[in-house]
């Protein structure tokens, strides 16, 4: 059994497409992928909006499966995939999203919600949301 969020977080960390596109819309190259499961360090969050696009994964609480005699054969764990953009960029915000879509997919996660809205902290933001459920 793994990590819910540690493991959306690698399948994400590990797609050269995400880092390329994310380091593509920013102008420039961090020295990591921005991809955090707890919020970013000060130092990060200095320069939060030049950072942008930056994704944080975060586990949904609860603990859904389906069982066969009396044993779990089936675990969904669900988690929350935030990314934070400029807000004038909706073209790249729509193509990020879809990114983060398919290869969360692929990877065995479907998408069951989604909502994007101005950061209520950083005017020049917006915070785009989507809820995953896994199987394992």
């Amino acid at each position: 059994m793994s990590v819910p969020e540690v493991t959306v977080r690698n399948l994400l960390n590990n797609n050269q497409a995400i880092v390329d596109l994310m380091d593509k819309i920013r102008g420039f190259k961090l020295t990591f992928p921005p991809i955090f499961t707890t919020t970013p360090t000060d130092k990060f969050l200095d320069s939060v909006a030049d950072n942008a696009p930056w994704i944080r994964v975060t586990l949904i609480p609860g603990d859904d499966a389906d069982y066969a005699d009396d044993e779990r054969i089936i675990e969904y764990p669900r988690v929350q995939v935030d990314f934070w953009i400029r807000r004038e960029l909706t073209q790249e915000l729509a193509e990020l999203e879809k990114l983060i879509y398919s290869v969360l997919h692929e990877g065995g996660y479907e998408r069951y919600y989604k909502n994007h809205e101005q950061d209520a902290d950083i005017e020049t933001l917006m915070m785009v949301q989507g809820n995953f459920q896994g199987f394992e």
